[in-house]
C-alpha cells in the first residue's frame, strides 16, 4: 500500500487484526465475530458503522483501507461511492473468484475480479462444494498453506486507487474471468512467477507468528507512529444525512435530521 508518512488513514472492516498504519478504525460488527477470525481490536479510535453509510465528513482522510469488506455488502455501489467521498486514495482487497470457488463463504454477496485494471463485481450465486475441505487444509496442511501464501495473487484481488475507483457491475451469467482461455491462464501464472522469492517467503514467516503476538506488535507500532491530526468530534457526521453531530456524554445527535446515536463503552455506534 502506498501510504505516505503524513497520511491520515481510515480502515473499514478493521475487525480482529487492523493494519498498524490505520489511524481510525471502523467496523459494522463490534460484538459479532461470525464473519471474522477473532474479537474486535479497539486499540485506537474505533467507530461502529456500515461502510455503505460512513459517518465521516467529506475528504476527512487521505487514505482508506477496505480489506475483505466489498464482497460482504448488499450494495457495492454505495460502499465504493463512500470510499471515494471520504478519501482521495485507498486500497481494496477481496477474495478472487478462484478463491471463492475453492473456499466458498456463504455470507459473501459478490464475486470480485480484477481484469485489465478494473474491478468487476458479479452477484455470488456460487456455492463451493469443497469449501470445508480446503479451509481445513489451509489451517492444518503446511504444504497447502505454503502454496496459498506464495500464490496469493490467485486467491486475492488487490487494488490500489487514486481519485477514482474503476469498477463495473457485471450481470449474472457467464463469469468475466475466462479460465478456459490459455491467455488468461498464462497471465495468472506469469503473475506468480514475477513475485520475488523474498516476497514469497516473508508471508510464510509472518504466518508462523501467533496472531496474538502480531496484534500486540501492531498495536505498539500504531501507538508509536500515531499522530493526533484529527479527533473523532472533528470528523464524525450523521451517516444518514451527513449533518453535523452534537456530542453528549452518552449520545450523539444530528443537528439536521435529529437522529440520535448511542456511545457504548466509549465507542460511537452509528449504524442506521
Amino acid at each position: 500500500m502506498n501510504i505516505r508518512a503524513n497520511d491520515f488513514v481510515l480502515e473499514i472492516g478493521s475487525g480482529h487484526n487492523p493494519k498498524a498504519r490505520s489511524d481510525v478504525l471502523c467496523d459494522k460488527f463490534i460484538e459479532d465475530d461470525e464473519q471474522r477470525g477473532g474479537t474486535i481490536v479497539a486499540d485506537r479510535p474505533l467507530v461502529e458503522a456500515d461502510g455503505q453509510f460512513l459517518p465521516f465528513a467529506d475528504a476527512a482522510f487521505d487514505y482508506v483501507i477496505c480489506s475483505h469488506v466489498l464482497e460482504h455488502v448488499e450494495d457495492p455501489v454505495l460502499l465504493i461511492s463512500e470510499l471515494m467521498r471520504v478519501a482521495s486514495r485507498g486500497y481494496i482487497e477481496t477474495p478472487s473468484e478462484i478463491g471463492e470457488q475453492i473456499y466458498g463463504w456463504y455470507y459473501h454477496h459478490w464475486v470480485v475480479n480484477l481484469i485489465d485494471g478494473r474491478l468487476t463485481l458479479q452477484k455470488n450465486n456460487q456455492r463451493a462444494q469443497f469449501g470445508q475441505l480446503f479451509h481445513t487444509l489451509a489451517a492444518k496442511d503446511k504444504y497447502w498453506k505454503r502454496f496459498h501464501i506464495t500464490h496469493h495473487n490467485l486467491f486475492l484481488v488487490q487494488y490500489e486507487w487514486e481519485r477514482k475507483i474503476d469498477y463495473e457491475i457485471v450481470p449474472p451469467g457467464r463469469s468475466p474471468l475466462d479460465l478456459e482461455c490459455p491467455q488468461t491462464i498464462a497471465a495468472l501464472v506469469a503473475q506468480s512467477d514475477k513475485i520475488p522469492i523474498q516476497k514469497q517467503w516473508l508471508p510464510i514467516v509472518k504466518n508462523a507468528v501467533p496472531l496474538g503476538i502480531v496484534r500486540r506488535a501492531k498495536s505498539l507500532l500504531a501507538k508509536g507512529k500515531r499522530r493526533q491530526k484529527k479527533t473523532l468530534p472533528e470528523i464524525l457526521v450523521c451517516p444518514q444525512c451527513k449533518g453535523t453531530i452534537i456530542w453528549a456524554a452518552k449520545t450523539l445527535q444530528c443537528k439536521a435530521c435529529q437522529r440520535s446515536y448511542p456511545i457504548n463503552k466509549g465507542i460511537p455506534r452509528l449504524c442506521l
